[in-house]
């Protein structure tokens, strides 16, 4: 009368355990996505915090490289250079 059979109820069965599984395996990868990049922001604003100590600062981190200087022009040249590396351009009127 109703159209029950034991085969539609086992298929009926199955397709709501793969979409339950399915669910909890999309939340675990996205908690696992969560979790890494939580970690990336942290050991990013580890990086941008100075270090103590005789750290190597030999190679530039991306932080650094980012950073923007203020530049200047020589009066004399005219050429644009960092503000905090002025120095004399060789020309006699060059005032640095």
């Amino acid at each position: 009368m109703f159209g029950f059979s034991l085969s539609k109820l086992l298929v009926l069965a199955a397709v709501i355990l793969a979409v339950w599984y399915g669910f909890k395996l999309v939340g675990r990868l996205d908690a696992a996505r969560k979790t890494e990049a939580k970690l990336r922001r942290q050991a990013e604003s580890e990086r941008k915090m100075p270090q103590s100590g005789g750290a190597d600062r030999s190679s530039p981190s991306t932080s650094d490289a980012s950073k923007a200087e203020e530049m200047v022009q020589c009066p004399a040249c005219q050429a644009y250079v960092a503000a905090g590396s002025v120095r004399n351009c060789g020309r006699a009127d060059c005032p640095y």
